[in-house]
Formats: C-alpha cells, sequence, structure tokens
C-alpha cells in the first residue's frame, strides 16, 4: 500500500509539473510566434511597395515596434546589402554591411531565398549586450508577372525580455532550454541548468515550436521529486498502533483511548494535507459525527456546530438540494455506495464545490443501521474544469464560425477533428473526413510522398517542416477542382502521441487580386513611364503621401530625399500658387469630390514648372474621407506653347506691343465694361511725324528702331489699365479707362512730350529725333461705338498734322452732358 501511495505521489507531481511547464511552453510559443510574424508581416509589406524609401520603412517600423516590448531592432537588406535599420541610433555601423561578407551569418541568410521561407538563429549573444533570437524572411515581389528575390528583413528578438513576459523567471520550477535541429537533434543548452536533461534528474520535458524553430523545455520542482508520500507518516503511525495493541493488550482502558486519541488527530492531519473530511451517520439514532476535516470545509467550528443530517442539507447550494438528497436516499435503500458533485455556500455566503463518497450499511432485515463516508473539497479543481469546458466551447464556437478550415490529425494522419468551414471547403462532410488520411483526401498525388516523410519525422519527435510555419499548397477537392489554400501548422503532445492541428484558408480570390493587382501595376508602370504620368497616393488621415518614381521624377526629388509627408509637395509649389491649390485639395478632401488643379512648381535649380493634377477621394466603411488618389503631369511646355500661340496672336512682332486685332478685342470689351458702369473712356491715336523721311533717309532698320523707341517711351508714361497698341506701319492708339476728354488730352501731352525729349542712337553714332502728332476723342451717345471713336480720333489727328504737326488736337464731338 505504502508503495502505491508513493508512486501515486510522484506522480501527481509530475502531473502538476507538467501542467506548469504546459503554461510556460504556450506563453514561450504564442511571444516567439507572434514576433516573428511581425518579421513576416514586414517582408509582406515590401513586397507590394516597390518605392520603398528610408521614411516609409521608418513609418511602418516604429510602429511595428509600438506593438513589441521584446523586438530591439528591424532592418532591411536587399540584394544581402543592409540599406534600412529602425531604429537607426546604436545601428549605424550595420548600414552598408553586406551579409555576403560576414560567414557566419551568410549561410542563414541565403538559406531564406532558398527555401523562400522564415528562418530563426540563435540564441546569440549579442554585441550589444545580453541574448538575442534573430528571425530573417525573404522578400520576393512581382515584376511583370514574375517573381524576383528582392533581399532579406530581419529582426533582433530580446531573449532576456522574452523570458520574463513568459514568466520564466516568476516560477517555483528550475527549468532549462535546450535547442533541436531540423533533422531532430538535441542541440546546446542555452538557458537554464544543464543537468536537467541528464536522464537522472527525471525531468518534464515539452517541445517548444515556433515558426522555423524548435526548442525543448525541461523542469522539475524547486526542491527535486518528494519521494515521500503525504499520508506516509500516517501509515507508519497506524502499524506502529497495530504493534502497541498486540504487543500491550493488558494496558488500561485508558492507554486504549490515549492511543486512539492519537490516532485521530494523525488521521485529521492527514485529513487536513489532502482537503479530505469523513462521516460517520448512525441511522438508528440519528447523530452525526464529522471529522475535523469536515468541519473546516464547511467553516464551522466543532465548538458552535452540532453536525446534524438536516444541518447538512440545509448547506447544500439549494440547486443541488434534490440531487444530494436522491443519491442518498437511493444508497439508504439499496443498502449501496453513491458518489456525488455538489455546491455548498459557507456562512459568509462564499459557495465551494465539494465531492461527496458514501455506503450505507444495513442489518440482516435490509435496515440502515450505520450511513459513513468521505467529502472532498474540489472547488480548485472544478474551477479548472469549468475553464477547460469553456475554453473547448468557446475554441468549438470560433470554430464553427471561422471561414478558415480547422482540420486535427494524428501523427497517423489520421482526420480527428473536421470544422463545419473543412466541409464547406472540401466537400467532405465530418462523417465522411473523419478517421480517413487526411493526405489522401485533401493533396495532390505528387505531394503525398513528402508529406508521409515528414509524418514519419513528427509522429516520433513533434516537430516536422511545416510545423509553426505559414505555406501555400494546391489542394483537392471533393470532386477533384484543385485550388490554392494557405496552411498554418501547430502540434500538440498528448500522453506518448503527437498531434497537429491545422487552419486551412482558401486563398482563391486573393491569387486571383494579387495576379489582377500586379497585371495593373504592370499595366499602370507601363503607362506612367510612357506617359510621364506620375501616380501618388495621401493618407488624409495621417497626412502621408506615397510618390511612385514618375512622381519623384516631376518634382526633381531623389528617393531617399523625400520624407512621405504632405509637407513635402507644399514645399515644392511656387509661393504664388500654394494657398489656392492647398485649399482646393482640402476642399476636394473633405467633400470627397474630384480635384483638377493646375499650378506651378520650382525646381531646386530654381527653375519653375508646370504642373497639372487630378485625383478622386476613397472613403473608409464609415463613409468618412480616408485616402486620395490622384496623377500628376509636366504641363510646362504646352503652357509655354500656348503662351507662344497667343503671343503671336495678340502682339505685335516688331514692338511687343498688342497687335490690330487684339488691341481692338481689348477696347470692345472696355467699352462693353464703360457702357454697363456709364463711367468714361477716351482714345489716342497717335503716329510719327514725317516717318517717311527717316526710313528714306536712315534706312527701315533705323525706322524700326524708331518704331520701338516710339512704343517703349509711350509705355514709360502709361497706366498698367490702359491699353496700347500699333494699328499698323507708324500708327499707335491708346485706350483709357476711366478717363474722360481732358484727361485724355493731358495723357495725350505726356506722350507729346516724352517723343519731344527721346532719340535714339543709331551704329554709326547719328542721333534719330522724332515727333509725333496725336488725335483724342471720348466715348458718348454721338460716339458710341468703337468704329466711330477711332474714326473721331484719327480725324483729330489729322487736324495735328494740318496745324504743324507735334501737337494734340481733340475730337469736335461734344461729349455726353
Amino acid at each position: 500500500m505504502y508503495y502505491q501511495m508513493l508512486n501515486q505521489h510522484l506522480n501527481n507531481q509530475r502531473v502538476d509539473a507538467s501542467l506548469r511547464l504546459a503554461t510556460l511552453r504556450a506563453r514561450l510559443e504564442k511571444e516567439i510566434t507572434a514576433n516573428l510574424l511581425l518579421v513576416q508581416g514586414m517582408a509582406n509589406f515590401i513586397s507590394v511597395t516597390p518605392g520603398l524609401t528610408p521614411q516609409i520603412f521608418t513609418q511602418y517600423a516604429r510602429e511595428t515596434l509600438q506593438d513589441s516590448p521584446v523586438i530591439r531592432n528591424l532592418g532591411a537588406a536587399p540584394d544581402y546589402v543592409m540599406r534600412y535599420v529602425y531604429p537607426l541610433e546604436g545601428n549605424e555601423a550595420v548600414l552598408g554591411v553586406s551579409y555576403r561578407d560576414l560567414p557566419e551569418q551568410w549561410e542563414t541568410a541565403s538559406r531564406t531565398e532558398r527555401t523562400g521561407e522564415l528562418i530563426v538563429d540563435g540564441p546569440l549573444q549579442l554585441v550589444q549586450g545580453g541574448t538575442g533570437i534573430i528571425g530573417r524572411a525573404p522578400v520576393f515581389v512581382y515584376q511583370k508577372g514574375q517573381r524576383h528575390f528582392w533581399g532579406v528583413v530581419s529582426s533582433v528578438i530580446d531573449a532576456d525580455r522574452l523570458y520574463d513576459m513568459a514568466g520564466m523567471r516568476d516560477t517555483t520550477l528550475k527549468l532549462a532550454l535546450r535547442a533541436v535541429d531540423e533533422y531532430g537533434q538535441e542541440g546546446p543548452v542555452f538557458w537554464g541548468q544543464q543537468d536537467l536533461f541528464d536522464p537522472k534528474m527525471n525531468a518534464v520535458r515539452m517541445p517548444v515550436t515556433f515558426p522555423s524553430g524548435n526548442w525543448v523545455l525541461a523542469g522539475t520542482p524547486e526542491h527535486g521529486w518528494s519521494h515521500t508520500p503525504p499520508l506516509a507518516f500516517m501509515i507508519h503511525g497506524l502499524v506502529l498502533l497495530l504493534f502497541l495493541v498486540s504487543g500491550f493488550a493488558a494496558y488500561r482502558a485508558a492507554r486504549r483511548n490515549h492511543l486512539i486519541e492519537q490516532t485521530r488527530e494523525s488521521l485529521n492531519h492527514a485529513q487536513a494535507l489532502s482537503h479530505l473530511g469523513s462521516w460517520d451517520a448512525d441511522m438508528r439514532t440519528g447523530d452525526l459525527w464529522w471529522s475535523d476535516e469536515t468541519f473546516r470545509i464547511f467553516g464551522t467550528d466543532r465548538e458552535e456546530h452540532t453536525p446534524s443530517l438536516r444541518g447538512f442539507l440545509g448547506m447544500v447550494h439549494p440547486d443541488d438540494r434534490e440531487l444530494v438528497e436522491n443519491q442518498f436516499a437511493e444508497s439508504l435503500r439499496s443498502c449501496g455506495s453513491y458518489s456525488v458533485d455538489h455546491r455548498i455556500i459557507l456562512a459568509d455566503g462564499t459557495v465551494r464545490h465539494v465531492q461527496e463518497r458514501g455506503i450505507t450499511e444495513c442489518d440482516a432485515t435490509g435496515t440502515p443501521i450505520r450511513s459513513t463516508g468521505t467529502i472532498q473539497d474540489i472547488t480548485d479543481r472544478k474551477l479548472i474544469e469549468d475553464a477547460l469546458k469553456a475554453n473547448e466551447a468557446q475554441m468549438r464556437a470560433m470554430a464553427e464560425a471561422s471561414h478558415d478550415a480547422l482540420i486535427m490529425i494524428d501523427s497517423d494522419d489520421h482526420i480527428m477533428f473536421w470544422s463545419p468551414a473543412a466541409e464547406r471547403m472540401f466537400g467532405w462532410t465530418r462523417k465522411e473526413a473523419l478517421g480517413r488520411s487526411l493526405h489522401l483526401l485533401v493533396t495532390q498525388e505528387s505531394d503525398r510522398e513528402k508529406a508521409w516523410k515528414g509524418l514519419k519525422h513528427f509522429a516520433a519527435t513533434g516537430q516536422g517542416p511545416v510545423v509553426g510555419s505559414v505555406m501555400e499548397f494546391m489542394a483537392v477537392k471533393k470532386d477533384g477542382e484543385l485550388f490554392p489554400v494557405e496552411r498554418s501548422v501547430a502540434a500538440f503532445r498528448l500522453g506518448n502521441s503527437y498531434y497537429a492541428v491545422g487552419s486551412l484558408r482558401d486563398i482563391t480570390q486573393r491569387k486571383k487580386a494579387e495576379q489582377e493587382l500586379h497585371a495593373f501595376s504592370d499595366r499602370l508602370e507601363l503607362a506612367s513611364r510612357a506617359g510621364g504620368i506620375g501616380v501618388w497616393e495621401w493618407n488624409l488621415k495621417d497626412d502621408s503621401l506615397i510618390w511612385d518614381e514618375q512622381m519623384l521624377a516631376i518634382y526633381k526629388i531623389r528617393g531617399g530625399e523625400f520624407s512621405g509627408l504632405y509637407e513635402a509637395w507644399k514645399g515644392r509649389v511656387h509661393p504664388a500658387d500654394i494657398t489656392a491649390a492647398h485649399n482646393a485639395i482640402q476642399e476636394a478632401g473633405r467633400s470627397a469630390s474630384p480635384w483638377e488643379w493646375e499650378f506651378r512648381i520650382i525646381w531646386p535649380d530654381g527653375s519653375v514648372r508646370h504642373v497639372r493634377a487630378a485625383a478622386l477621394t476613397r472613403r473608409d466603411a464609415q463613409g468618412q474621407p480616408e485616402h486620395m488618389i490622384g496623377v500628376n503631369w509636366d504641363v510646362t511646355e504646352s503652357r509655354m506653347l500656348q503662351e507662344q500661340l497667343h503671343n503671336l496672336a495678340t502682339t505685335d512682332a516688331l514692338t511687343g506691343l498688342a497687335n490690330r486685332r487684339w488691341f481692338m478685342e481689348q477696347t470692345e470689351r472696355e467699352l462693353e465694361r464703360c457702357s454697363r458702369y456709364d463711367s468714361p473712356f477716351s482714345l489716342i491715336m497717335f503716329d510719327a511725324d514725317k516717318f517717311k523721311s527717316v526710313n528714306d533717309t536712315y534706312g527701315h532698320d533705323a525706322g524700326d528702331i524708331v518704331l520701338k523707341a516710339i512704343a517703349e517711351a509711350a509705355r514709360s508714361v502709361l497706366r498698367e489699365v490702359d491699353i496700347l497698341g500699333r494699328l499698323g506701319g507708324e500708327e499707335f492708339a491708346v485706350g483709357l479707362p476711366e478717363t474722360d476728354i481732358e484727361g485724355g488730352r493731358l495723357v495725350a501731352e505726356r506722350i507729346r512730350l516724352a517723343m519731344q525729349d527721346s532719340g535714339v542712337e543709331l551704329e554709326d553714332g547719328t542721333t534719330v529725333r522724332f515727333t509725333v502728332s496725336l488725335g483724342v476723342a471720348e466715348y458718348s451717345e454721338a460716339c458710341s461705338s468703337l468704329e466711330t471713336l477711332l474714326k473721331q480720333s484719327d480725324m483729330a489727328l489729322y487736324r495735328a498734322k494740318q496745324n504743324g504737326r507735334n501737337r494734340v488736337e481733340c475730337s469736335l464731338v461734344p461729349p455726353v452732358q
């Protein structure tokens, strides 16, 4: 009996250590996997961000590290050369370092490209101090539908922080960790007490599985395994008692009572250690006896409480009372045993769970004479059971609600669990799938041999190439249809057997979307390059910008210089255009309306360029503006061409003044305005005196110089609002808004004086003087059209010529009074 108790005691210790070790393992796996998935997430982010810049990398890495207190840094190495690192402080030395120049790291880094999977290295001693786990993931990008290796991303996980977060230091167990290679061979012990892996220590061992890596966790109680069962001293006491009784049968009754009391005390002590109380009921007298531990379980005191069947039933939870009464009554009726779990309510209102076992003794007539039994406080165990049941119910509900198929198999590939989503995904019902070979059911024939080889290794070690990893493969439906699936697998051990649980997701639509996205991206890139169109995306919530290469070229910004912020765009826009462009795009963002605008930008060398922009706004799930996606293209050449065409159509080529057509159009518009607002308007016509003699004497080149000088002299005395044009030959005209006849005369006089005081010097040193004659007319009812106004001013000019030239004459048509 003693050895049975010893074996049970040792087994209980191992069960307790296994439960605590399983909790630590789960925490370790959770923390390691979660942080390694962040590394894989960065690899996925870079694969869809072809225009990666240090700013974009820093922004993404900063947000990633906020979610992980155990990751020390993140890095990215295109073509195996470290170009990006966060945080930069303290890591500047790694920038520009090539993995090819680091023999101790090159094998692991290059293996990521060969396998296409995340690789874990370590724990290793870090130069910065402490130990770290290094996770490296390959990055693949798609160009024109082809998959290309971009480089490697890596992170350093602080092992010491990891152990703290998993609770490895906050336990009474002695622990140790050992690495296991991909072939299942045990490696060095890198943490804890190495002797725990000595078979003599008989430590509990559990595998720690995570993406691309495996450890073994070993543990024993802090003070080793106890070889003394809790009730051992009681057994020895009972043996001693029997010896004393047999050897001293003649002892007096008082001595006998004393020994019985000692035995009772030992029994009470043993019951207290096991939280197991006992009771004895005399069915003839109704007397009920409780052991000390029974009083403790019910929260009462022997001196203050007298046990009774009625009192006991009053302490049973009302919802359980009928069950207890029926079980006890059946025991009395059948003179048999019973066992029942129920709740009791203590005096302070506390509810406890107990397990009660009893047996009834009857006389020869079948009349109950005595009932005895035990009662054990199982509250802690019940809470654990309830938690496990709740967890099981939660997991079952999650499996039923999940769109991903959840499947569990044993190490022989037999299906143990088949979720509703698996039924929908593969077409096999749960009844059809259970017990079948998973790989015969859902994989292609070409993949089965490799899978079964991995299962053999899994059956022996609980590890394999797919355990702890996320992979894609082509699965087979019941009707034979092939479709792409993303699979993630975790493993656990139950008894001496290993089991694997997989989550499978149908990624048909995602693959189709990826292909469409890559095709669209290729088309967009081709169109962008061919048409010189830059594509951009603006996050309205955080003001971040994403520009493609063409946008950077349009704004003359190198990729590494672009901050990715809205202010970077504003800093390039011409100061005269920034307010209007900013207000327009902000309003478009608020209202989610299309935006089209044209503005100027300034290149670093001071060149001014004209840019045309257009954009559409995308809303989030709540209908709020979220992103604006748009295009820019340089329209400088077309704008210059338009200006040149406009100048050719409106400007006199010799003098730079408005030509006759443009002068007439501008003057007509001004006359309409004056008519509408009843404001005065005057017109001056003038031409050079004796201009023919200039041409005849000095030549036509000299004549052209004189005409330019006349234009410049007239421009110098006029306002910006005045309309100055060359009507032809040596004939000029001036429109004077808001000017009556007297004001027109004064302006004409200033022009005359300016001409009189001017002269041009020819190449041979000759100075040519010139004068002009001018005629002035005012807009009125009698002179209410441009044609009439020109005619009246021309007549006044003619009188000025007749009256001696170099003078001003006004129209004889009286103005409106």
